[in-house]
């Protein structure tokens, strides 16, 4: 299969190759670290202060920002970079796509299988058998996330959109070029930017490490089966707009609880 859907290796140069490996590090160190510490900030302030969450929303925004002008600039210092190297193109293959939705909804079904009984009453479970202790709610940290008025919406609607681009831009586009143009296999770049990208949600707790895990291995098959990276922004963005916009404590949860 050619590098990347390509015939060529990505150069970068010194100044461009630079500016890469600050990404990197960013990716691997500070993403995480600044993300736990605004997220434990806004869990702390998230119900006495109305204007927390907008401001965690408008500062992940700017984050992504950086991120797309940082690698847009490393392209204009790259001429040899092209869009192509970072999935930048229409669709070269189809059928990958289908097999990692397969694939995905069968991952999903294991957890389903290996979690479904976890947490119910001894009883239940039957006569003399130790009920197994609850796994922590994956929603607790998206319930923290979740809009609650119209302003927080917008906003979370925003973030939804520059999450999606943003984030494929980096751990799927940029990390895995920059990776083959140091030498690695594309099999490895890959396998190292879905530990990132599993990595800078661990402040979500386990289940940071588990479910953007997943996704992120599901968007990186169907970047590299179909040679582009639009399919993974496109649905990125739907599951952020699903995760942010129908989780929380607005009218829809209350009549759901009632």
């Amino acid at each position: 299969m050619p590098v990347l859907w390509t015939e060529s290796v990505p150069q970068f140069g010194l100044i461009a190759g630079a500016l890469a490996f600050l990404l990197v590090g960013y990716a691997a160190v500070g993403d995480p670290l600044l993300g736990w510490r605004a997220f434990a900030r806004l869990r702390r302030t998230r119900d006495t202060d109305r204007g927390a969450l907008v401001r965690f929303y408008r500062v992940a925004m700017g984050v992504h920002a950086g991120w797309i002008a940082a690698i847009v600039l490393i392209m204009l210092l790259a001429p040899s970079v092209v869009p192509a190297h970072l999935g930048l193109r229409a669709p070269v293959q189809w059928a990958p796509l289908l097999a990692a939705v397969l694939g995905f909804c069968l991952a999903l079904l294991i957890v389903w299988l290996i979690t479904r009984d976890r947490g119910k009453p001894a009883a239940a479970a039957g006569a003399g058998t130790a009920p197994l202790p609850p796994i922590p709610d994956p929603g607790q940290a998206l319930s923290v996330l979740a809009p609650r008025n119209r302003g927080e919406r917008r906003a979370a609607g925003a973030l939804a959109v520059t999450a999606g681009v943003g984030e494929e831009l980096l751990y799927r586009g940029l990390l895995v070029a920059f990776g083959v143009s140091l030498g690695l296999p594309v099999w490895l770049a890959a396998i190292v930017s879905c530990l990132l990208f599993a990595l800078a949600h661990l402040y979500q707790g386990w289940w940071g490490l588990v479910g953007p895990g997943l996704l992120g291995a599901l968007f990186m098959v169907v970047y590299l089966g179909t040679g582009s990276l639009l399919i993974p922004i496109l649905v990125h963005v739907g599951l952020e707009l699903r995760s942010l916009l129908f989780t929380g404590s607005g009218r829809r949860h209350r009549a759901r609880a009632l």
